[in-house]
């Protein structure tokens, strides 16, 4: 599609609204899935164990998610995916015990990578390149969105009807997901089909020096967001700060995230991604590697406000960098192994925290993965511009605004 041809609203139901649906049935699962396995008469650590295959069943499931992206492109893909999350879900919802949930949750894992390497790969083709910051920016609110919603819708249905409900809820959400694809006609989402078959190894050895150094930077942004949603809470059960507090905090702070993420977009375009990758880096970095300096709730406000600012100013840069960097006629197989490696980020992110808080302390934990963020900065301050440069000003500029 030419830049002067596209416009963000075509973009509404085939990728926004079925991402923040599909992000809502994601937050209405998580916090119910420990819960049903104590209900069954797990322990703490078997409940947290379903958490954590969610999470390494996305990661996992990249390679052979690129797969089937190949086979049968990126439309088709997406519509499987909400099918599998619609089926998963259903599982946990029917009550067969313990195991049942391990199965959801690695059957949910895999219907959410599905999707987001078909989403991501069909946004490389069809957005141009003047067009990713803002485009893939909003997206990035639409994943906050999710997130936010998500929980609500679960909860009113658990309320109402009981645990088991908020299951059925996040089905019928992936079922809503699958809808707003489907009413999009199929030529708007044809794109050119890959060259490579579904090869990954080779398209990983080809584009080797892209993934290790931009592809570790992503990596580990998405590990420094993911240990402020782990490490903050610890730290506020450290402090002392009541679990009424650190929620109202959380979610101040995450409208705080929210309402700015368009920001991101903004920044990206007028001035670069560097302005948005480096700085979120180095303000994440800089709050874990002092952390200890916070002390009581006024402290914990501030580094959770910095925190969400940050996370907020780096709203969809993995989105746009992935597809930046995605080569033509291999970008399926590309953003799998980019996304085996931002994927991997997150799953490692919460078993870092743990092994490091037990061995040395909290603080001392925070502040390891706070000098990680600086090698990440490190990584986009010296590689942007020769893997990625930002686009031209003049090109920018040449485009007809759009909407």
């Amino acid at each position: 599609m030419s830049s002067g041809d596209f416009r963000k609203r075509q973009l509404i139901t085939s990728i926004y609204l079925p991402s923040l649906l599909i992000t809502a049935a994601e937050g209405a699962l998580l916090p119910i899935l420990p819960v049903s396995a104590v209900l069954y008469g797990a322990s703490l650590a078997e409940a947290g164990a379903v958490v954590t295959v969610l999470m390494l069943s996305t990661m996992i499931f990249e390679i052979p998610a690129s797969i089937l992206v190949s086979k049968i492109g990126e439309r088709n893909a997406m519509l499987a995916s909400t099918v599998l999350g619609f089926a998963m879900t259903s599982v946990a919802f029917f009550q067969f015990g313990y195991w049942s949930l391990i199965l959801s949750a690695l059957g949910f894992g895999a219907a959410h990578s599905l999707f987001g390497l078909s989403r991501h790969s069909l946004l490389a083709e069809i957005v141009p390149e003047q067009h990713r910051p803002k485009s893939m920016s909003l997206l990035g609110g639409m994943f906050r969105g999710g997130m936010a919603i998500g929980p609500v819708i679960g909860s009113a249905f658990i309320a109402l009807y009981g645990v088991e409900f908020g299951y059925l809820a996040a089905a019928m959400i992936c079922l809503a997901a699958g809808v707003s694809v489907l009413t999009v006609p199929s030529r708007r989402l044809r794109v050119s089909p890959s060259g490579q078959n579904g090869n990954l190894w080779a398209v990983t050895k080809r584009e080797a020096p892209k993934l290790a150094t931009l592809g570790i930077a992503s990596a580990i942004i998405s590990a420094g967001r993911t240990i402020r949603l782990i490490g903050l809470p610890l730290l506020a059960i450290q402090l002392g700060i009541s679990p009424a507090e650190t929620s109202f905090i959380f979610g101040l702070t995450g409208f705080i995230d929210f309402t700015l993420f368009y920001l991101s977009g903004i920044i990206m375009d007028r001035y670069g991604k560097f302005w948005s990758s480096v700085p979120t880096l180095i303000a994440l970095g800089t709050t874990y590697l002092f952390s200890f300096l916070v002390t009581d709730l006024l402290t914990f406000w501030i580094l959770a406000s910095v925190t969400a600012l940050a996370n907020a100013l780096s709203a969809g840069i993995n989105m746009i960098l992935g597809a930046d960097l995605a080569p033509v006629g291999s970008r399926a197989e590309f953003l799998a192994a980019f996304r085996l490696l931002t994927s991997g980020g997150v799953a490692v992110a919460p078993a870092m925290i743990t092994v490091l808080t037990a061995a040395v302390g909290l603080a001392p934990a925070l502040a390891a993965t706070g000098l990680l963020n600086f090698v990440g900065a490190f990584l986009f301050w010296k590689y942007l511009p020769i893997y990625a440069p930002d686009y031209k000003a003049s090109d920018r500029g040449s485009q007809r605004p759009e909407s």
